[in-house]
C-alpha cells in the first residue's frame, strides 16, 4: 500500500480559487487564491503563483507572491524569490537574501502565543516598515519642504 503521509494538494497553475482553504498535511500554490488558509501542515507558495490571503498555518514556504497576513506556528522561510506584504508572526523566520518583505514580524513561541493561532491585526501605516532588508534599520523619516 502507497503511503500517504507526505501527500500533497497541488492548486495547479491554471486554477484561481476564491474563498476559504482549510488543509491538514501540505497544500502547494502554483495558481492564484483569495480568500483564507488555514491548516496544520505546510503551506507553499510557489515562484509564480500569488495569493491574497489572511493564513495560519503550522509552516509556511514563499516562493512566489503572498499578500495577506500570515501566522506560523513553527516557521515562516522566505526564499530569494518570495515577496510578502502583510504582517509576519511566526515561531522561527528564514528570510533568504533576494527576499522583500513588506510588514511588521513577531518571531517567537510568545509571538505565536500571543497571536493565539489568528492573523495579526494590520498595522498603522505609520507603523509599517517599509523596507525589504532584513537589516533591521528603519527607513529615514521624510522631511516636508
Amino acid at each position: 500500500m502507497a503511503d500517504t503521509s507526505n501527500d500533497t494538494t497541488v492548486i495547479g497553475a491554471d486554477t484561481h480559487i476564491k474563498g476559504d482553504v482549510t488543509f491538514s498535511k501540505t497544500v502547494k500554490v502554483v495558481g492564484t487564491l483569495e480568500g483564507s488558509i488555514s491548516g496544520e501542515g505546510e503551506l507553499q507558495v510557489a515562484k509564480g503563483a500569488a495569493c491574497k490571503a489572511q493564513v495560519d498555518s503550522s509552516k509556511v514556504v514563499i516562493d512566489g507572491i503572498l499578500e495577506g497576513n500570515v501566522v506560523a506556528r513553527e516557521a515562516v522561510q522566505l526564499n530569494a524569490t518570495g515577496v510578502v506584504k502583510g504582517d509576519i508572526v511566526a515561531g522561527k523566520m528564514v528570510m533568504a537574501e533576494g527576499a522583500s518583505f513588506f510588514g511588521q514580524c513577531a518571531v517567537g513561541p510568545e509571538a505565536v502565543k500571543a497571536a493565539g493561532g489568528k492573523p495579526a491585526a494590520p498595522a498603522s501605516p505609520q507603523a509599517q516598515a517599509t523596507s525589504g532588508s532584513s537589516s533591521g534599520r528603519q527607513p529615514e523619516p521624510s522631511r516636508g519642504k
